[in-house]
This record gives structure tokens, C-alpha cells and sequence, in this order.
């Protein structure tokens, strides 16, 4: 019977883990600002004729869905600024932030391939 019980608990556990993932459209402005990590002073404007911004508008494109909620800060990456938005890229996640607030809010994050968007990460290395 508790064997049972325990297939049905992770069942459901599972039903409600993929039934929260969410689907999110992210325009990209024509001219986003981009933040390195390891030196947040420094600013890199990326333009629709710039490698880095093609590959992120196109990731973006492809994967509009499977984001799901969060919070809280992540360390490291490089951070975009593109509307009412913040995009962190890290080696393994992508996270979306509300910048409607005096502080941008973590809202969403997509787990990524460490080969992912590796043309935005190794800006500033």
C-alpha cells in the first residue's frame, strides 16, 4: 500500500512541476545594453547587426517555453537590458527579469546547455 501511495505522490509531484512551466515571448529592443559580471560599470551596446544579439533573439525565439517562476539572485554571467526586461545568461541558466521595479525582480529562468549562447558568455573574457 505505501508503495503505492509513494508512485502516486510522485505522479502528481510531476504533473504539477510540468504543468507550472510557462510560455514567454521576448522581443528584443533593435539596441539592447549588455552587463559584464565581473565589471558591471562596463556596458556593451549590442545592435540587430551584431553575432551576439542575432544568437540571443534567436535562442529566445526557440525557446519561448518550459520557463519557470523564481526568485531570488544568481551569480556570474553577463546581464542585457531590452525594454521592461533584464536577461541573465550564466553557464547553465537564463534568467528573465522584471526591471519595472526600483530593482530588477527575478522572474522566470530556462535551464541551458553549457553550449548554449556561448557567444554572449565569453563576452568580456
Amino acid at each position: 500500500m505505501s508503495n503505492t501511495i509513494n508512485k502516486i505522490f510522485i505522479l502528481i509531484s510531476v504533473m504539477i512541476l510540468v504543468s507550472c512551466s510557462e510560455s514567454l515571448d521576448i522581443q528584443l529592443e533593435p539596441e539592447v545594453t549588455l552587463f559584464l559580471s565581473t565589471d558591471s560599470k562596463q556596458t556593451i551596446r549590442l545592435t540587430t547587426k551584431d553575432k551576439e544579439y542575432t544568437a540571443l533573439n534567436q535562442w529566445l525565439r526557440e525557446h519561448n517555453s518550459d520557463w519557470y517562476p523564481t526568485s531570488g539572485n544568481f551569480p556570474g554571467g553577463v546581464y542585457i537590458k531590452t525594454g521592461d526586461y533584464g536577461i541573465q545568461i550564466t553557464e547553465r541558466h537564463v534568467i528573465l527579469y522584471s526591471t519595472k521595479y526600483s530593482n530588477p525582480r527575478a522572474i522566470n529562468i530556462q535551464k541551458i546547455a553549457k553550449s548554449d549562447l556561448s557567444e554572449i558568455k565569453t563576452i568580456g573574457q
